[in-house]
């Protein structure tokens, strides 16, 4: 079945779900759930030139109480995300991603806590600029998971191990080197290069409004073999694996509410990379160990209530991330042996919020945003830029 016709049947699935539940929730405990979000903004960065930038979402499904002990959740998602300047280091500015989700999740009161388990189908289109076509981006993928995990309270904390399995496949994936190996005919239409088994184990501690969550995945690619020094692709499989834990709260103090948050992420791949400076380059340079980094991030928001409905924020966002391995590159694309690529990159900004109903939000908002890098290599993907984001965001969550 292709794709689009997956799309097709399981937005159909959900709709379907959503009406019935609907027509019976007069003789059953039914709960509805909708969230919608949408901002348009103006960018202007301080390389390239000014575009306008997009964000829309929306979700909706429903929470159905079978009885006493039995609830089932189903959801449907729809993101789109449109060209902007606040991306993670190494993505370009025009990139667009389009992503249906789907979610069922069944959960059982089940001795002091609760089982909840969880099916769910993801799809995501990604396009790098606007000459490619929505389907054959390189980094499409699609994935089927399920999850399971036991949520019980502890010291008046909601403690919630688990685990999740995902199979991803990136149906157009092809590479550079392999090409080279390949002649380029096969290996260009091939697709499927680094679809993998990701598995994560991990706990979630909440004591509202304070989240506290550590996970630890490992993937495991189904045909990505690891670049050896020679040049070509070696016996083994690639392997990666993710470290995450992060923390967030809310603390009001009079009219003052500040949302603190911060992360930290450590990823590690027995993946190496060959560097080619042109096509046939006889001598490529061997990077070892070229995607392994240390990552960090702190951030928030501060609200002044100036009235029961309006707001002035400030808001704050730093990420520093360092590769262990990996050299900079100088602006000519050597690498700088002796050193770590390094970036830090963020922004901060300030702006308007009110609320216009109970469940419904309209902001204002003026951002800086930046990057700094020891990569000086910008032919393709900027890393050191700074630039200036005027937005107007509304947001409907119940």
């Amino acid at each position: 079945m292709s794709r689009k016709n997956m799309i097709g049947l399981l937005s159909v699935l959900a709709l379907s779900v959503a009406v019935s539940t609907l027509h019976a929730a007069t003789g059953r405990k039914f709960v509805p759930y909708y969230q919608f979000q949408f901002a348009e903004s103006v960018a202007v960065p301080s390389k390239g030139d000014f575009f306008a930038s997009g964000m829309l979402g929306t979700k909706f499904g429903g929470l159905y109480k079978l009885h006493d002990k039995l609830s089932l959740f189903a959801m449907y998602g729809l993101n789109y995300e449109g060209p902007g300047l606040a991306r993670s280091e190494g993505r370009l500015f025009s990139e667009r991603a389009i992503k249906h989700s789907f979610l069922f999740e069944p959960s059982l009161e089940l001795g002091p806590g609760r089982l909840r388990t969880k099916l769910f189908y993801i799809t995501e289109d990604r396009r790098s600029g606007t000459n490619e076509i929505w389907g054959k981006g390189l980094y499409d993928y699609d994935s089927l998971g399920f999850s399971v995990g036991y949520e019980k309270t502890i010291f008046d904390w909601s403690v919630f191990p688990y685990v999740r399995w995902m199979d991803m496949k990136f149906p157009n994936y092809t590479d550079l080197l392999r090409e080279f190996e390949q002649g380029g005919l096969t290996a260009e239409i091939a697709g499927g290069q680094i679809d993998q088994i990701l598995t994560a184990y991990g706990v979630a501690l909440t004591k509202r409004p304070y989240i506290i969550e550590i996970s630890y995945s490992l993937s495991d690619f189904d045909r990505e073999s690891v670049v050896e020094s020679n040049g070509v692709y070696g016996s083994n499989l690639q392997k990666d694996s993710t470290l995450d834990a992060s923390l967030s709260g809310e603390v009001t103090l009079w009219r003052f509410v500040l949302m603190p948050k911060g992360a930290y992420r450590q990823k590690r791949s027995n993946q190496n990379y060959m560097r080619f400076a042109y096509f046939g380059d006889p001598a490529p340079v061997f990077v070892p160990k070229n995607y392994d980094f240390n990552e960090y991030s702190v951030g928030g928001q501060l609200h002044l209530k100036v009235t029961l409905t309006k707001s002035i924020f400030g808001s704050l966002d730093l990420n520093d991330r360092t590769y262990t391995d990996r050299p900079p590159r100088n602006a000519s694309g050597d690498y700088l042996n002796g050193e770590k690529q390094h970036t830090l990159w963020g922004g901060w900004g300030a702006g308007l919020q009110w609320q216009v109903s109970q469940f419904s939000t309209w902001s204002l908002a003026y951002n800086f945003l930046y990057s700094a890098s020891n990569m000086k290599f910008e032919s393709f993907i900027p890393y050191n830029y700074t630039g200036h984001a005027v937005g107007l965001y509304f947001s409907v969550t119940p």
